[in-house]
């Protein structure tokens, strides 16, 4: 028999997956954001916490053994991290895997009361052995995967088998997640529930001090900043970005754009040289998440645009949850639904509509110029509907409520 208030958190990747290593994504971030705020919140409620990770080389194995030992999350839940046995990237090994991996959690899965399956595959799992055992289901659903892989050119087959995993998860589960308002292939009686991508508020906050220190230090005095924060992944619209700005640097000539990438980005001054942006106007920058805040907190807009895509429509990108908690607002297109609804009922910055030219949007935007009233109040928009210290224990009362 389950214990009664058990949860088992179920991620089909490992916990601790380093940048430089193959298939790294960042959803074992967000995933050890998620389980970092909310297991303190469960033990005070009465839970036993377990995590299981799959796919861990030994070296990963290690590495989320000492991440959950230095940040004391050891003390408060039981791990397990399963070795991956078979090789990637053909069918019968990966099946192989996937059957492997199917024994090895019915035994960790007979005994708890709540499984949270993180993302299609994890959710899988937990979907395909419920009928056994008598857990109650969540999908914490991390956007359209199928869509995405389409638009990568990933095969149909592929394409159509991610499709029919997210249809059989979202039929067998009790909860539905998702980082966007709706979940349009919601069966019918099924309980959903929109959680974002939050941010941590020891890392992002508003400091109209700190930006006064920062523009002095970094030589900015009263220029308009753009700033993004981010990837250059085709999806980030990085010559989109910069064209933007070329156009308006012609309105405002002492305009500057920061740009905080993880590594140089050769594409970034491709389109920077492309577009005749001379070197005073942009900066390059690789910070980590210490500094990120005391940077991008100077801006007076932040870029996060993206296509018309169903990719797109089902996002929310963890930066947009940053940029206000700094003080910045944004420039995003409609296509990301939640958060254009988001900026638009509570002036959280400009939507870039799809009929507008880039001159109509470059002239409003003037107005966000060392505009301190926009920053507070998407600061304090954030801080009340954004932060992991405020929504941590709404997450635990919705898991508590399961049971």
């Amino acid at each position: 028999m389950p214990n009664r208030n058990s949860i088992l958190f179920l991620l089909p990747a490992p916990f601790v997956q380093k940048p430089d290593e193959p298939g790294f994504q960042v959803q074992t971030q967000n995933f050890r954001t998620t389980f970092g705020f909310v297991v303190p919140e469960l033990i005070d409620r009465g839970f036993s916490v377990e995590l299981v990770s799959l796919s861990n080389t030994l070296q990963q194995k290690e590495n989320g053994v000492n991440f959950l030992k230095t940040s004391e999350l050891g003390k408060s839940c039981r791990a397990f991290f399963f070795k991956r046995n078979m090789g990637r990237g053909r069918i019968i090994p990966q099946f192989l895997q996937f059957l492997i991996n199917i024994l090895n959690l019915a035994r960790r899965l007979s005994k708890c009361s709540i499984v949270y399956g993180y993302n299609d595959v994890g959710t899988l799992y937990g979907a395909l052995l419920k009928p056994f055992f008598r857990y109650r289901l969540v999908y914490d659903m991390r956007g359209n995967r199928s869509n995405e892989m389409a638009v990568q050119g990933a095969p149909k087959w592929r394409v159509s088998l991610y499709r029919m995993i997210r249809n059989y998860c979202l039929h067998k589960s009790d909860l539905v997640f998702t980082v966007s308002k709706s979940c349009e292939y919601l069966p019918k009686g099924k309980k959903h529930l929109p959680k974002y991508n939050f941010y941590d508020g020891r890392h992002f906050f508003y400091d109209p001090g700190m930006i006064r220190q920062m523009r002095e230090e970094l030589g900015l005095g009263n220029r308009f900043v753009f700033v993004y924060s981010g990837t250059d992944k085709y999806y980030q619209m990085v010559p989109q970005m910069v064209r933007f700005f070329a156009g308006f640097l012609k309105i405002y000539p002492d305009a500057y754009f920061m740009i905080n990438v993880p590594v140089p980005s050769q594409k970034f001054e491709e389109e920077l040289a492309l577009n005749n942006i001379p070197r005073s106007a942009w900066g390059m920058f690789h910070l980590d998440q210490s500094n990120l805040n005391r940077y991008q907190m100077v801006a007076d807009m932040a870029f996060l645009i993206r296509e018309d895509l169903p990719l797109n429509h089902e996002a929310f990108p963890t930066k947009f949850s940053e940029y206000l908690a700094s003080g910045v607002p944004v420039l995003i297109t409609r296509h990301v639904h939640t958060l254009a609804e988001m900026v638009d009922k509570n002036g959280l910055g400009e939507i870039w509509e799809d009929d507008e030219s880039e001159q109509e949007v470059q002239k409003r935007i003037l107005t966000y110029h060392s505009n301190n009233e926009v920053r507070e109040r998407c600061a304090a928009f954030a801080r009340e509907n954004l932060s992991w210290q405020t929504k941590a224990p709404w997450l635990a009362d919705v898991l508590s409520d399961l049971i």
